[in-house]
């Protein structure tokens, strides 16, 4: 009871603070291309790039042809890839947030538990234009345009947001103390990438081994964009995939809040 008291007071703060948060967010956002020569347009270009390098790369280059359900496997393979995106580089970049964000934690009195969550909602900004991207080349190149099924987007995004803030508050705190803790996150993004089923079907795995899918929470995510954009499938429509996924990101997000909360009363003396 007393944890879900804290947990809604914490959701009240970010909703009363929601005008610091906003202008930190944005600067946060405007820092990551400000120091370059060209500055922000850098959020528009770099995505752009990348989703016309990889269509280009499957439907001139290597051709990867269809998918067992009928789909072209550019736009299979660039769906999952978004957030996939989003959540690796909120990952890697959620390990210096505090560090970053030193200043507020020494002289303020703002909430620092929503140190990792700007990390978040700033690099949701970069998934929006990556979204749109994808969203103007389904419908202009491939035919595929939307359907009911494309409000799901929203909720597949909140469950990415949920699934993240327990892992931004875990790194982001233990980095403070253990600086090897960025690198450790680099290593364990490389690995998921190609143990998340982006670049390979699932069905490939035959039998109980399908079920080794399930136990990357990531998966569910990946998945879930190419049930909303591509495949028309409702999200609970797969009863065992939700439960185990809400009960796996629960576990993260309560362990991740529980690390934040014990170790933050110390971050003042370490920085």
């Amino acid at each position: 009871m007393k944890k879900i008291k804290g947990l809604i007071i914490f959701v009240l703060t970010i909703f009363k603070q929601r005008n610091i948060i906003y202008t930190l967010v944005i600067r946060d956002f405007s820092n990551r291309y400000l120091s370059s020569y060209i500055g922000l347009p850098w959020a528009f270009i770099q995505p752009a790039v990348y989703i016309f390098v990889i269509w280009f790369a499957f439907t001139f280059g290597l051709r990867g042809g269809k998918t067992s359900g009928g789909i072209p496997f550019a736009p299979w393979l660039i769906v999952a890839t978004i957030p996939w995106m989003f959540i690796s580089q909120t990952m890697i970049v959620s390990c210096a947030a505090i560090n970053e964000y030193a200043y507020l934690i020494k002289k303020t009195k703002f909430n620092v538990s929503l140190i990792p969550i700007i990390k978040i909602f700033s690099g949701m900004i970069v998934h929006f234009i990556l979204v749109a991207c994808i969203v103007f080349l389904l419908v202009f190149y491939f035919g595929i345009y939307p359907t009911i099924y494309w409000i799901q987007f929203f909720y597949y995004l909140f469950a990415t947001m949920v699934l993240l803030s327990g892992i931004a508050w875990l790194v982001s705190s233990i980095n403070v103390f253990v600086k090897d803790m960025a690198h450790f996150v680099h290593i364990i993004v490389t690995m998921l990438f190609w143990a998340t089923p982006i670049i390979w079907p699932y069905t490939m795995l035959e039998g109980n081994y399908r079920y080794i899918a399930l136990l990357n929470p990531f998966f569910y995510i990946t998945e879930g964009y190419r049930y909303t954009f591509l495949e028309k499938v409702w999200f609970f429509e797969f009863v065992e995939m939700n439960v185990y996924f809400w009960i796996l990101t629960g576990i993260i997000f309560v362990i991740g809040a529980l690390t934040f909360q014990k170790l933050k009363r110390n971050f003042g003396d370490v920085l």
